[in-house]
């Protein structure tokens, strides 16, 4: 992988962890999630006020669409997940797609990583494991197992089904967009996430305004939408990166390497909540660097 590319990912996974953690700072993440949506939505309409997308082919609608509603459906799904069940099962779930992309991109995409590849994703998915789980790896592949035999937990392999689906479909997307427009690839990239984040963010706040009292959304809404306004830019940051990597690079590494997010938050926590550092996360932190450095000297 082009060490640009490498570069761009991991700024990618800094604002990825930067919104999470504005997140889980909220009064509900829920409703921040759904205000930060609305601001995203805001800059996609500028954005495409000023390029149009009159350029866009009927087939390349169908993939913003699908992805509109797969990240949609996700963010919904997660949610239910977490209220259904343990994060200690929920989490390393959602967090497996690195073991399971290759395979789909191997048969739908027919991408072809070599063994050095999927070295390099054992050990970052290894680390992920071993950050959740304070080094205490074998709980942690136990609650992934007792979790299959689990029904309750039927919300966690729906979320991780869809981190897989929008993957792959997203790497559809923007091979089909850097096919037609070579010399925009960041501009792609923006485009794609601006449209599919509009349809997905529809989806999602016209779930909580079912769910949940218009009263108590919008006075969430009221005290953070200075949280939700960072967030959304740091949304843009996250996921608008990794679709301009997406034309270049392996989906599979790309999620791989996307990982780090999980140490960014970890040392956040040791840093911000003076939570010890530890060996197994010295150790995770050595096993990313090394997965991420595989991945850079894979073909």
């Amino acid at each position: 992988m082009a060490l640009q590319n490498i570069v761009l990912i991991l700024v990618s996974s800094l604002f990825h962890a930067s919104w999470n953690i504005l997140t889980q700072s909220s009064r509900n993440s829920q409703f921040l999630s759904g205000l930060k949506g609305l601001w995203i939505m805001g800059a996609g309409l500028v954005f495409v006020s000023l390029n149009g997308v009159g350029h866009l082919s009927p087939e390349m609608w169908k993939w913003i669409v699908l992805s509109g509603v797969l990240h949609g459906v996700y963010i919904l799904s997660l949610s239910q997940a977490y209220n259904t069940a343990d994060i200690s099962y929920v989490y390393p779930i959602a967090r497996s797609a690195p073991a399971l992309v290759p395979l789909f991109a191997w048969w739908w995409l027919d991408e072809r990583v070599g063994w050095t590849s999927f070295l390099a994703i054992f050990l970052i998915l290894l680390a992920v494991y071993m950050l959740h789980f304070k080094g205490k790896i074998m709980q942690g592949f136990r609650n992934v197992w007792d979790a299959v035999l689990h029904k309750d937990l039927r919300w966690a392999f729906i979320t991780l089904g869809l981190v897989v689906s929008y993957s792959l479909v997203d790497k559809k997307g923007m091979d089909l967009l850097i096919q037609h427009f070579q010399e925009r690839s960041l501009l792609n990239g923006l485009e794609f996430f601006f449209l599919e984040s509009f349809l997905g963010f529809t989806i999602c706040n016209a779930y909580l305004f079912l769910k949940h009292p218009a009263g108590e959304i919008v006075g969430v809404w009221r005290q953070e939408k200075g949280a939700g306004f960072i967030a959304g830019i740091f949304t843009v940051g996250s996921y608008g990166l990794i679709c301009v990597v997406l034309q270049f690079e392996p989906v599979s590494q790309v999620v791989a390497i996307r990982q780090t997010s999980v140490l960014m938050v970890a040392l956040w926590g040791i840093l911000k909540l003076k939570e010890p550092f530890g060996t197994q996360r010295l150790l995770a932190s050595c096993l990313i660097a090394a997965g991420v450095g595989l991945i850079g000297l894979a073909d």
